[in-house]
């Protein structure tokens, strides 16, 4: 089975039907997150239609200041999720800084939830990634996967020793050289990861041309195999493996264990 560990299955929209039979007919697991509280509701009820739809819910940093005023109903629905995400902090894309003491706010009531009910987390960190390992260790939190990393290399060997696990998307194909500063270090990183903690995600769906959730996962693969020195095949089996190891001893997403287990 391959396992999409971050899209937005929600958006896919006016394309949802041939999204869903993609992931059937390919077998594709999607960890599908949200952004806010209307996205999550959708995400749910896709989630009725397909057992390869896995819930995250989260309210993502950049919409901070538009949620601030319903953090108590935030934790209830944050207590209640499978998983959480997208969730954390920005700094590459927020250009109001006053937003970003919001999202601090905001990310803590995330935290102070997955450490009561050790909830996998999945962390948008963009420009922010010392901020994001900062607050984790205040609430002794070490359960999640890195998302949007454009932090310094000397950073990632901090994000080894945690044991987080880092997501790499379609941001690493060529075609986003000249748009990425500092290129060939965020390349690097691609390199430093074990094999035990990396994990693949399309982030999507994609722009135009739009692709279904199994063709823009291989594209993923087939990247990071060719920075990797190896092949996409081992990427997607490596990539499945390590995160059945991180939700193996969730009970909550027993369902989902045993669909990974029969694959």
């Amino acid at each position: 089975m391959l396992v999409d560990v971050h899209n937005h299955f929600s958006f896919y929209q006016e394309d949802i039907n041939r999204a869903l039979e993609d992931i059937h007919e390919n077998r594709v697991l999607m960890l599908s997150v949200s952004t806010d509280m209307l996205s999550y509701n959708e995400t749910l009820e896709l989630a009725g239609l397909s057992q390869f739809i896995l819930p995250a819910f989260g309210v993502h940093p950049m919409f901070a200041h538009e949620h601030i005023d319903q953090l108590d109903t935030i934790k209830r629905i944050a207590d209640e999720a499978l998983m959480l995400g997208e969730i954390g902090l920005d700094r590459k894309w927020t250009l109001d800084a006053s937003h970003y003491p919001l999202q601090e706010s905001l990310l803590e009531i995330f935290l102070e939830s997955a450490q009561q009910h050790d909830t996998i987390m999945i962390l948008h960190v963009a420009e922010a990634e010392f901020e994001v390992l900062d607050m984790l260790e205040q609430y002794s939190i070490r359960n999640g996967i890195i998302h949007d990393y454009y932090g310094p290399i000397d950073l990632v060997e901090k994000i080894i020793d945690k044991d987080l696990y880092f997501a790499f998307d379609g941001s690493y194909l060529k075609s986003y050289e000249s748009e990425i500063r500092g290129w060939k270090e965020r390349l690097e990183t691609v390199t430093m990861i074990p094999d035990d903690l990396f994990l693949i995600e399309t982030d999507g769906p994609s722009g135009s041309p739009r692709r279904m959730p199994h063709e823009a996962l291989q594209m993923v693969a087939e990247r990071i195999a060719e920075i990797r020195n190896t092949t996409a095949d081992e990427i997607t089996t490596q990539s499945s493996r390590n995160f059945f190891n991180l939700i193996k001893d969730d009970a909550r997403l027993s369902e989902y264990i045993a669909i990974m287990k029969q694959s």
